[in-house]
């Protein structure tokens, strides 16, 4: 695959998570405001179906990079990458998921949902820091990016 491709593909994989994500953002922050109000089951199916989407994209990503890299070691990172993805979300659509179902005690399943977005952004990053090292043209595409 040339690079060109690969360019193309991480660039448009980028704007759908981002789409995506703006998506789960404001789903996460509609489940926050009717959590005060009692249950609401019937958000939790858009809910997940937009986890999935996001999950979705993650193997997405594994793919995009994982045909393009050749090295052992970033393609182990990759693999550690794409699990930590997958638990991640997981972990998420159970959270919110709960917080929509169980009408008692949503305070506590929104802080634990605070500290886990805190600690995945951080956890998340320094995944990024490890794959722009040792993939340049991850770190050429977020220079882009940042322009």
């Amino acid at each position: 695959m040339t690079e060109t491709h690969w360019y193309t593909e991480e660039t448009a994989w980028r704007k759908s998570h981002l789409r995506v994500g703006y998506a789960l953002l404001t789903f996460i922050v509609t489940a926050f405001i009717l959590s005060f109000f009692g249950r609401h089951v019937w958000l939790t199916l858009p809910f997940i179906l937009i986890g999935s989407a996001m999950i979705g994209l993650d193997v997405k990503k594994y793919w995009i990079r994982r045909t393009h890299m050749n090295d052992r070691s970033v393609t182990r990172l990759l693999k550690w990458n794409l699990l930590y993805d997958l638990i991640s979300s997981g972990v998420l659509i159970s959270l919110i998921s709960a917080l929509l179902i169980f009408q008692y005690d949503s305070l506590s399943l929104m802080i634990g949902l605070l500290v886990w977005g805190v600690v995945s952004d951080q956890v998340s990053r320094i995944f990024h820091k490890k794959l722009t090292e040792r993939i340049p043209l991850l770190n050429q595409l977020d220079q882009e990016r940042q322009k």
